[in-house]
């Protein structure tokens, strides 16, 4: 019923627009076309728009009217302004040929910046702190993307006279444009283990960008450990902070506690603020820590049972992650065999 009733409200719809056009070519024909649709008999269309609300051609560029750079970088702000004669002191006095009666400007001019990242579908509003001018904003994109765009849009109230002596009407003149940029990634991977041993406990870690968004790089991070490998808690999360995120996070405070006959199975947590190459993430257990990792046993494996390994004195799990940007994240947590 909800179907049929949609498609009849679709249907009158266009029956109106069609009787509507035909009127606004011809108004002798509306005695020919109310015989289809008695509704609109001795109704007169205006072949021009009754309220009048310009739409103001907009330019969006760098500071000081420079290019905009097609490439961004993420966290990094940048400023961008807008041309366009609705800051001008008066309105325009015509619209599509249409005269605007001596024009008045009610209020200043209203932008509205925004961020669009279309690979996400996704809108964020663009506002600073910092003194601008009105036609200028502080943008800094917060997420990487390959298909985004700088948009303006501005509003001004404006007022202008009615044919009748004495009255005015107001309406609305609106601005707006958009430029088109990408926005490259500079974060690193924020990847972790879950390491479970057969028939008992399990542990993970992880790593968590802090304080987000940070520019200039170096970006930071903590790294979170939870689980009955790590406390005696489960639940509890110990956080080691301020970690340097990136090829070299040694985890020095707190380890993975293993039984020296434990078989144990490796999940990877694969995190990244863009795209994670996951290609190219290797995980294991690495004699040492920092620097590039030396595999102990195989790499990427399943299941691994220790009894299998000569484990050395200085054990770590490691996880080494990139994303598609090429930015590469290593991660060492000490193993502590009981």
């Amino acid at each position: 019923m909800q179907k049929k009733s949609s498609k009849f409200f679709v249907a009158l719809f266009v029956s109106l627009l069609a009787n509507a056009a035909l009127l606004a070519e011809d108004p002798a024909k509306s005695g020919a076309s109310t015989g289809e649709a008695p509704w609109l008999k001795g109704v007169e269309i205006s072949p021009i728009p009754v309220d009048i609300s310009p739409v103001i051609p907009l330019k969006v560029s760098g500071e000081n009217g420079q290019p905009l750079a097609a490439t961004m970088t993420e966290d990094v702000p940048f400023t961008v302004m807008c041309e366009s004669t609705i800051f001008d002191d008066a309105p325009p006095a015509e619209y599509k040929g249409q005269q605007i009666p001596n024009p008045k400007w009610e209020s200043n001019p209203s932008p509205s910046w925004y961020f669009i990242d279309w690979e996400k579908n996704k809108n964020h509003i663009a506002s600073t702190t910092s003194e601008v001018a009105l036609n200028q904003m502080i943008v800094t994109p917060l997420t990487p993307t390959g298909k985004g765009a700088i948009t303006c849009y501005i509003g001004r109230k404006l007022r202008y006279d009615l044919p009748e002596p004495g009255k005015t009407k107001v309406t609305f003149a609106n601005s707006s444009g958009a430029k088109d940029v990408r926005v490259l990634d500079i974060t690193p991977p924020t990847c972790g283990l879950e390491i479970t041993v057969k028939d008992g406990k399990s542990g993970s870690f992880w790593a968590v960008e802090n304080p987000p968004d940070k520019y200039p790089l170096p970006k930071m991070a903590d790294v979170c450990m939870n689980g009955g490998l790590v406390n005696e808690d489960p639940e509890e999360v110990t956080v080691v902070p301020g970690l340097e995120l990136g090829a070299s996070m040694v985890v020095r405070q707190g380890s993975i506690k293993l039984p020296a006959n434990a078989e144990i199975s490796f999940k990877v947590i694969g995190g990244d603020n863009y795209k994670l190459n996951t290609a190219k993430v290797k995980y294991g257990i690495c004699n040492g820590a920092g620097g590039e990792p030396a595999p102990v046993g195989p790499v990427n494996p399943t299941d691994l049972k220790l009894a299998d390994l000569k484990i050395p004195e200085n054990a770590h799990f490691y996880i080494d992650a990139s994303d598609e940007a090429g930015n590469r994240q290593v991660l060492f947590v000490p193993i502590e065999i009981k």
